[in-house]
């Protein structure tokens, strides 16, 4: 699979910029000065150097190893630098918390803490992380979907790039503005809410079930939103965290929203359809190969006959 590759450069690319680092800051003292965690002293940045070659370092270029080859070992590998890269996170997050200094490390720690943590979870479930919705009525489904959209709405949209600024004020980057910035964010963001709430009715009622992967629809969806482009949703959520980036005036949280778009490309993405070529095959294969991911068709996709949306699961659902 495509995925184990990415997960592969990605740990060896996050491991030669650990060492990279290190070896910089050992070669020109005068750096130290921005990623120290208290003020006047270099002892607790410094302390840090053997832990995070050993195990962020080394450890990132062993599980990108081991991910190319697919090997068993690469699982307890990949947990094991998540699980070192979250603690030093955490803990450096608590440590600028309490001096108020340092918050430029804690803001490049995060991205790598969850791009970990996704290519993780999503490499150990893989073959668990996609359930088909239980049987139920359309309102059940409805409610479902939206009650998912207000939650994950809510942590990513709003409360993520809410502390996302914060540290961005602490690191001392500065935020952007221009004319008309809150009307036209305003705008985008209704804009791409609307595609995104459209396609999760779309998906509720003609697909019988969520967009949630543990909870997915058991039909094909190729209507409404997934007739012009295939991942409706997921253009939907990058152009509202961009929008909330430009409300914001906040370039972390335009980063944020483009790391949100490289981890459904490259990690969730090519998992799930994985799993659709498993479960609907050819009529699957001829959407997939028909309409584009991320740019919309010139004009509506129309499924060969006996395919697309008539397509379902043939196993049992469990």
């Amino acid at each position: 699979m495509k995925v184990f590759r990415t997960a592969s450069f990605y740990l060896a690319f996050q491991g030669s910029v650990v060492i990279a680092w290190w070896i910089t800051l050992m070669a020109y003292p005068s750096l130290r000065s921005v990623f120290a965690l208290e003020p006047g002293s270099e002892t607790s940045l410094l302390a840090f150097w053997f832990a995070d070659l050993a195990f962020l370092g080394i450890g990132s270029l062993v599980a990108a190893y081991l991910a190319w080859r697919e090997h068993e070992a690469m699982q307890p590998a990949m947990w094991f630098v998540t699980g070192a890269i979250s603690y030093a996170t955490i803990y450096t997050l608590s440590f600028a918390a309490m001096t108020d200094q340092g918050w430029l490390g804690v803001l490049l720690m995060l991205p790598a803490m969850l791009l970990s943590g996704v290519f993780a979870t999503g490499l150990s479930m893989r073959m668990k992380m996609f359930r088909a919705s239980s049987p139920s009525t359309e309102a059940r489904y409805v409610l479902k979907t939206f009650l998912q959209i207000v939650v994950v709405w809510s942590v990513v949209l709003v409360v993520i790039p809410y502390l996302l600024s914060i540290l961005e004020a602490k690191a001392g980057f500065p935020s952007f503005t221009f004319p008309l910035q809150k009307p036209i964010s305003a705008a985008l963001f209704l804009g791409f809410s609307s595609v995104g709430i459209y396609s999760a009715i779309v998906m509720s009622r003609i697909g019988k079930g969520t967009p949630l992967p543990l909870d997915h629809a058991i039909k094909l969806v190729v209507k409404g939103p997934y007739a012009w482009v295939r991942n409706p949703m997921a253009v939907s959520g990058i152009g509202q965290g961009l929008a909330v980036a430009l409300f914001l005036g906040s370039g972390v949280v335009a980063v944020y929203a483009l790391v949100g778009s490289a981890i459904w490309q490259f990690i969730l993405r090519p998992l799930e359809e994985t799993d659709l070529l498993a479960r609907f095959g050819e009529p699957y294969r001829e959407y997939q190969r028909a309409v584009k991911c991320w740019i919309p068709l010139s004009t509506p996709y129309r499924p060969m006959p006996d395919s697309g949306e008539e397509a379902e699961i043939s196993t049992i659902v469990k």
